[in-house]
Order: C-alpha cells, then sequence, then structure tokens
C-alpha cells in the first residue's frame, strides 16, 4: 500500500506545511533548468517558469509516488510566494542514506530570496559556464521530464 496521498492532497499538506513555518503558501514550480543557485543565499529563478512546468511537476509526483519516494522542497521565497520542486532519486547514486520510502516536505534553510530573472535573460544565463557547471552537480532539485503526460 501506497503512503503517499495524491498529488493534490500533497500540495495541500505542502501549503499548510509552509505557512506553518510562515512561509507563503501559493507555491510556484521550477525544475533545474529554472534555478542558478550562486551561493546558500544568491538564487536566480527564471520567471516566469514555463507554464508546463504545473503539469510536468505532477508527473515527476506520479513517477516518485509510484517509486515509494517524493520530495517536496521549497528552494526559494518572495513575499508573496514560495518556489518548489518536486524530486525522487531517479538512479542508485542518487539514493539518499536512510531514506527508502514515504514523502519529504522540506525547505531550503535559509531559504533564499531569489532574483527573479525573464526569459530573455534567462537564455543569456544558459550560456554561462558556472550555470552550466551548476546544473551537473545540483541534487535534490530534479530536472525537467522531455515530455508531459
Amino acid at each position: 500500500m501506497n503512503d503517499i496521498p495524491d498529488f493534490q492532497e500533497a500540495l495541500a499538506l505542502f501549503r499548510s506545511f509552509l505557512a506553518d513555518q510562515r512561509h507563503p503558501d501559493k507555491v510556484i514550480w521550477v525544475f533545474r533548468e529554472d534555478v542558478w543557485k550562486r551561493s546558500p543565499t544568491q538564487v536566480f529563478i527564471k520567471y516566469p517558469p514555463p507554464q508546463e512546468n504545473a503539469s510536468l511537476i505532477q508527473k515527476v509526483f506520479s513517477e516518485g509516488r509510484q517509486r515509494g519516494l517524493i520530495d517536496i522542497t521549497a528552494v526559494a521565497a518572495t513575499y508573496d510566494k514560495v518556489v518548489a520542486s518536486v524530486w525522487f532519486p531517479k538512479y542508485p547514486e542518487e539514493e539518499v542514506q536512510d531514506w527508502d520510502r514515504g514523502m519529504k516536505l522540506s525547505i531550503i534553510q535559509p531559504l533564499p530570496y531569489p532574483k527573479l530573472l525573464p526569459p530573455w535573460m534567462w537564455r543569456l544565463i544558459q550560456l554561462l559556464p558556472q550555470y552550466q557547471q551548476y546544473q551537473k552537480g545540483a541534487g535534490f532539485i530534479g530536472t525537467r521530464p522531455w515530455a508531459a503526460a
């Protein structure tokens, strides 16, 4: 039996978790490609993120739920919204010690206030070697699936 709730219930739990921690409960979804974390307190976010992110996040959640492992993480926050992602370990090298079942709700500490960059500027950011290096090593923020369900 899968003890992970469906996406809508999980989202409600995540919003409640955010509110309990005194963060906004409005969520925008991102994937690793939409984030560049330069330091613990300096984060750039592509904003607005691609429209398909909402449906793709649900696809990732469904895949993780089928495997019995899912992590919903707040990666940044503005005054009125939280930037979040859904992740699960897809490959053996991504497995997390002492986590083999269930759903985790988490908030990156410290939760940075992001610099929101428009898509045209994001295209330039993606050309930077530092951004490309971050993309190779950033764990726990899932990459965008290539096809929506």
